[in-house]
C-alpha cells in the first residue's frame, strides 16, 4: 500500500526542500512524491536533485514540462502515464505544510471509506492565523455567488478589500477542530483523491492555472456521483506562506476572476 504526492516547484526551493526530506524521512516506503517544476529561472531543481540523491531519499521523481502548467494541473497531467494501481491514493498539496503525527500514511492507508468517496480532507490547522482550515465548503457555491465573487475581482481595490475583511473575519472567529463529515470540497492545500476517482478523471485539465481548485474537485465529484469525505482523525499543520504571493496583486486578482469565470462557465 502506497501514496503518490505531488508538489509544485514555483520559485521556492527552500520549502519544496524542506517539504521534501520531513516528508520522505518520515514516510519512507509508503510515499512516493513527484516535484512538477513550473517555474525554476535560476536551475535550483537539478541541485536539490543532486542532495536528494546525496543524502540517499528515494521515491522522489521530477518533471519539468518546460511551462507552468498550473497547480491542479500538476497533479493531473503525471497521473495520465502513471501505473494507477501502484498507489492507494493520489495527492495534491502545498510544500509548507507540516505533519504532526508519524503515522499519518499509516492512519490514511488503514482507513476504511465508503465507495463512492474520491476525496479524503484532512484535519488543517492554520498555524498563523490558529485556527482550522477544514472542512472547507461544506455545501456547493450558490451561482449568483460566484457571480458577485466574478464582479468583486474585476475591481482590484474592491477585491483587496474583500480579501482583507475575509482575513479580519477569520482572525476574529477562530474555528475549532470538528468532526468528521461529508462535504463539497476539500481545502485545496492538501487533498487527498482516490485512485478510482482519479481513473474517473483521468484526462481531465483544468481550464486556469491556479485559483478554484477546491470548487473544481467539487464539481468533479458531483459529475462522478463520488463524494468528499472530511476525515478528522487525519491532521496536517499548514504554514500559510504563499507561493502566489511572489505574483503582482493584479494578476493575482485576475488569475482569481478567470478562475471564477471558468468554474462559472464549465460546471454551472
Amino acid at each position: 500500500m502506497k501514496c503518490l504526492n505531488t508538489v509544485v516547484f514555483y520559485e521556492n526551493r527552500d520549502e519544496v526542500k524542506a517539504y521534501v526530506k520531513e516528508a520522505a524521512s518520515l514516510f519512507s516506503g509508503l510515499l512516493d512524491i513527484i516535484v512538477v517544476v513550473n517555474s525554476d529561472r535560476d536551475r535550483q531543481v537539478p541541485k536539490l536533485a543532486e542532495e536528494w540523491k546525496a543524502e540517499g531519499i528515494a521515491g522522489v521523481h521530477v518533471i519539468d514540462y518546460g511551462d507552468n502548467v498550473g497547480y491542479l494541473n500538476a497533479l493531473l497531467k503525471p497521473v495520465q502515464s502513471v501505473d494507477l494501481g501502484a498507489y492507494d491514493y493520489y495527492i495534491l498539496s502545498n510544500t509548507d505544510i507540516h505533519y504532526d503525527t508519524k503515522d499519518f500514511f499509516q492512519k490514511l492507508l488503514s482507513a476504511e471509506y465508503a465507495p463512492d468517496v474520491g476525496c479524503i480532507a484532512p484535519s488543517v490547522y492554520a498555524s498563523i492565523s490558529d485556527s482550522y482550515s477544514n472542512p472547507h465548503y461544506l455545501q456547493r457555491i450558490p451561482k449568483e455567488k460566484l457571480k458577485r465573487l466574478i464582479r468583486i475581482f474585476r475591481h482590484p481595490a474592491l477585491a483587496g478589500f474583500y480579501l482583507r475583511l475575509a482575513d479580519w473575519k477569520a482572525a476574529r472567529v477562530k474555528s475549532g477542530k470538528q468532526p468528521s463529515c461529508y462535504v463539497y470540497s476539500p481545502h485545496g492545500c492538501y487533498m487527498i483523491f482516490t485512485r478510482e476517482f482519479i481513473r474517473r478523471i483521468r484526462g481531465y485539465e483544468y481550464g486556469v492555472k491556479m485559483y478554484s481548485e477546491e470548487s473544481a474537485v467539487g464539481e468533479l465529484l458531483r459529475h462522478n456521483q463520488m463524494r468528499c469525505y472530511y476525515d478528522d482523525t487525519i491532521s496536517v499543520i499548514h504554514q500559510e506562506s504563499s507561493v502566489t504571493g511572489k505574483i503582482n496583486q493584479a494578476k493575482r486578482f485576475a488569475a482569481w476572476r478567470e478562475s471564477l469565470e471558468y468554474i462559472l462557465k464549465a460546471f454551472y
